[in-house]
């Protein structure tokens, strides 16, 4: 920068002109997994928000050595403990190794809560402590995410909601999506925390019921070790008289098609701290069914109107009354907040630094 008097001179001769510090570097995101996965994913997508260094690593083991082209560099780690571990304490332990090398920043995912059981959030809770303790920055994805890690002890710096994708508006184009006439969609990965079994058991009672043209779509693949809940839950649907279809994993491409195209979007979660999936039928212009939760409590209260909540005591005839009238499940899709997300994660780098 030059003196506007002389532009042949360097302000920096002055010696009254005060020196501006160049602003701190951002660290670089590690986004650690098989790139499917919802964490890697988001991992990457929250660095190509803000516009800064990415470093994919496929899992663990690989995850030193690819550090080691930046050495004593600060690295941001989206967490869950399955990504970084065997169990609980070796994910702790990997995150404090890199710790004792370098300044270390953590976005939290899948906070232990108790809904999932005593002993397996006692364990996690446990190595969460550790991992929350050797960073220098701790941030989560919503306040029921941080008031769980107050109950455990663990000081968050920083919360950071989880945005509305951009799907696209190609994919979600009236004359491109043909409505299912009578289905019911769970999207993501499939596991008994986003109880299938569940919302498989209330499509059977109304197929059972004579509901012959009912269906259930799974959107989605099972999650690793749980393909036979799954298939039970298919073949529950089937044995009643209804259709039912497992997809696989759905491309990118065709996401607001495919979630455009059901009757009825279901997301009852058992237990959920936040929830990219939700947003995803946010992005497509859905307005899902959803278990009444602390979560999702705090999500309506951030987008009115975008959630219907419920406390599945009836299921099979809230499907039914959905079934019969879908437009309660079709709202405008809000704008893509990817901006938003670049945006916080830089202010949230900039204060860690200061």
């Amino acid at each position: 920068m030059t003196d506007p008097q002389n532009p042949q001179s360097p302000q920096s001769a002055d010696p009254q002109t005060p020196q501006s510090a160049d602003p701190p570097s951002p660290p670089l995101t590690v986004a650690l997994g098989p790139p499917a996965h919802g964490v890697t994913r988001f991992a990457a997508d929250c660095a190509h928000a803000a516009g800064t260094p990415l470093l994919e690593v496929p899992d663990v083991a690989r995850l030193a050595d690819a550090l080691a082209a930046h050495p004593g560099g600060p690295v941001h780690l989206h967490i869950t403990d399955a990504l970084f571990g065997a169990t609980p304490d070796e994910a702790a332990d990997a995150v404090e190794s890199l710790a004792r090398d370098r300044p270390v920043a953590v976005t939290l995912h899948d906070v232990p809560q108790p809904a999932e059981g005593a002993e397996r959030c006692r364990r996690r809770a446990r190595a969460y402590q550790r991992i929350a303790a050797a960073a220098g920055l701790v941030v989560v994805s919503s306040e029921h995410e941080r008031h769980l890690c107050e109950a455990a002890g663990i000081a968050v710096d920083a919360v950071i909601p989880l945005p509305v994708p951009d799907l696209g508006r190609a994919g979600s184009s009236p004359d491109q999506i043909r409505p299912d006439e009578r289905s019911v969609g769970v999207f993501g990965f499939l596991h008994p925390g986003k109880a299938v079994d569940l919302v498989a058991q209330a499509v059977a009672e109304l197929a059972a019921a004579g509901d012959h043209a009912v269906s259930l779509r799974l959107l989605g693949a099972p999650a690793d070790g749980h393909e036979d809940y799954v298939r039970a839950a298919l073949e529950t649907v089937r044995a009643a008289g209804g259709r039912a279809e497992l997809t696989g994993r759905i491309d990118d491409d065709d996401l607001a098609r495919v979630l455009g195209e059901v009757t009825v979007p279901v997301a009852l979660f058992r237990n959920v701290s936040a929830s990219g999936s939700i947003n995803t039928w946010a992005a497509a212009g859905r307005r899902p069914l959803v278990s009444d939760s602390d979560y999702t409590r705090e999500m309506e209260r951030r987008r009115p109107g975008s959630l219907l909540l419920t406390d599945a005591t009836d299921l099979p005839e809230e499907l039914r009354r959905l079934l019969d009238d879908p437009a309660p499940t079709r709202v405008d899709p809000p704008g893509p907040e990817l901006a938003e997300l670049g945006r916080a994660y830089l202010r949230a780098w900039e204060s860690w630094s200061a």
